[in-house]
């Protein structure tokens, strides 16, 4: 009859203990941050078949310049060795302006188009801040570096797409025309990131991180759909502009642990 009454409190006992394990409030805590920086464009990589677009003396590769980075997230920091977040961001806005001199003849123009960035990204940080090794005391808190990886998706938002400085036609005169025009293209890509860092944990209640981050949204296509200079509307099928969109950022994030 014992050995049937210690199976029971056995039960019990294994039960409250990872109750307790569970719950712990050093074993994890749920956070939200804000995070802001820069996001500096690496080339478009822009493939524009001939025909039916006109070879450049310059080409259509051009960097997209630099743009703000805003974004928003909620996640929870386990053990003090790894963070898991879903992040939205939003990198806006690029401009692509290309200067060039068509090689069949002709007057020069320039292409352009604004290019913002939405994307969404689950992430997983690994924190210093859990290994002795790797953290330092700073005043009432821990510096200590961080490395992470995210995966998810991007909205590619092309607008004022247009190919400017032509000669005046027609009823444009006296002023310059344009051709080639597509006001609103969305694209939806996957994208990654990478980054490396250091973060200050100020008495496991808040902390502010820094660092570099490599952001890839892939390949994409340009618009497919266009008003040219006559007005026709024309659907250039397969013969899109390819291109792709790719960032080396500095980040600063500010983190409060609930």
């Amino acid at each position: 009859m014992k050995r049937f009454l210690i199976i029971p409190s056995l039960l019990t006992l294994i039960v409250s203990s990872t109750a307790v394990w569970c719950c712990a409030p050093d074993d994890y805590s749920f956070y939200i941050k804000v995070d802001s920086g820069v996001s500096c464009s690496t080339s478009t990589n822009i493939c524009a078949p001939y025909p039916p677009w006109n070879p450049a003396f310059e080409g259509y590769n051009a960097a997209l310049g630099n743009a703000p980075i805003a974004g928003f997230s909620v996640g929870c920091e386990l053990w003090d060795i790894m963070d898991l977040e879903v992040n939205i961001a939003s990198r806006s806005t690029f401009k692509y302006r290309k200067f060039q001199t068509p090689t069949t003849g002709g007057s020069a123009y320039t292409r352009t188009f604004d290019l913002s960035v939405t994307s969404i990204l689950f992430s997983t940080n690994i924190l210093g801040l859990g290994f002795p090794c790797l953290n330092w005391d700073v005043w009432c808190g821990k510096l200590y570096p961080l490395l992470g990886v995210g995966l998810g998706a991007s909205n590619l938002l092309i607008t004022n797409y247009r190919t400017v400085g032509l000669a005046p036609t027609g009823d444009s005169t006296p002023y310059k025309s344009f051709s080639a025009e597509n006001q609103y293209t969305l694209r939806r890509n996957f994208t990654y990131t990478i980054l490396i860092g250091l973060e200050y944990n100020h008495d496991a209640r808040w902390a502010v991180g820094t660092g570099y981050r490599w952001f890839d949204a892939g390949h994409f296509n340009g618009p497919q759909y266009q008003r040219i200079a006559d007005g026709s509307a024309v659907d250039v099928a397969c013969d899109t502009w390819k291109m792709r969109f790719g960032a080396h950022e500095w980040f600063i994030e500010f983190k409060i642990l609930i």
